[in-house]
């Protein structure tokens, strides 16, 4: 998880009681839940879970504002606040920009580029055939 239950208590703030009464279980299965989101757009570009400590502010924050969203959906005849459903569409046009290559994060090597490093220089004889030795035929 990109995120501890104790931040996501502190981002929701006297919400979180509200919503999760004193159940320990939904709260990290949210977290869960918006971590997988997460390594679900990343998978095909990065090696995830993303461990790079440089990324880890912003997989952090992305991580709550997608559980938040799952948390204000969990509870019964409320809505999502206007504010979060805008974080929660920045935190995904930022998240499919990630997978496309539009944004990358501070963070280990793509998959698709891992091992592409080397170059490879081979020495050989001249060419036997070319433009100017095969003139005329």
């Amino acid at each position: 998880m990109y995120a501890a239950v104790e931040d996501f208590e502190e981002r929701l703030g006297k919400s979180f009681a509200a919503i999760y009464r004193g159940d320990s279980e939904p709260p990290a299965a949210d977290l869960t839940a918006a971590s997988a989101e997460i390594d679900g757009y990343l998978a095909g570009r990065y090696v995830v879970p993303v461990t790079a400590p440089e990324a880890q502010t912003l997989l952090n924050d992305w991580c709550l504002t997608l559980a938040e969203e799952r948390a204000y959906a969990r509870a019964g005849g409320s809505t999502i606040p206007e504010k979060v459903t805008r974080r929660v569409d920045v935190v995904r046009k930022l998240l499919r920009d990630a997978a496309s290559g539009a944004f990358r994060l501070p963070a280990e090597a793509p998959e698709s580029e891992a091992g592409f490093g080397a170059a490879l220089i081979a020495e050989c004889d001249p060419p036997v055939f070319g433009r100017s030795n095969m003139e005329g035929y």
